[in-house]
């Protein structure tokens, strides 16, 4: 499984990388967000807490550990347990009218096909698409 958004946000990086790290305020302009914490300090090994909506509706909660922090280039997280190994990469690029969001999902392992049945490729790639979508109008001047 192997799910990639991308955006262009109508901002630099680091005020780009400001808002997507700032999980407490994620709700706020979110769609797919009813409540997200960051447990410690913005560095690999500390846990997310994500209160999220499925784009059908459901709401669903995810406690992903981070395992890459590179401001304000790279953030990724994972969710992993006996037989899953799930990846979330957002990486941050910079473009002339602004910054390259990128998105990228993966699940592998022996039991990658139950986390497939609950999020499929479209599900998680519509969750990403309104999520970037959101931030970039959240960074858009007004």
């Amino acid at each position: 499984m192997s799910v990639v958004v991308t955006v262009v946000a109508p901002a630099g990086r680091e005020r780009a990388w400001a808002l997507w790290t700032d999980f407490a305020e994620w709700p706020s302009w979110n769609p797919q967000c009813v409540e997200a914490r960051l447990h410690g300090p913005l560095a690999p090994g500390s846990r997310l807490e994500l209160h999220l909506r499925h784009p059908r509706g459901r709401d669903f909660y995810t406690r992903p550990r981070l395992s890459t922090v590179e401001p304000p280039d790279r953030l990724a997280w994972q969710v992993s347990s006996l037989g899953l190994r799930a990846t979330t990469t957002t990486t941050l690029e910079p473009e002339p009218d602004g910054t390259r969001m990128t998105i990228a999902a993966d699940a592998h392992g022996g039991l990658a096909f139950t986390y497939k049945m609950t999020l499929t490729e479209r599900a998680q790639a519509d969750m990403y698409v309104a999520m970037l979508d959101a931030l970039s109008a959240s960074l858009a001047p007004r």
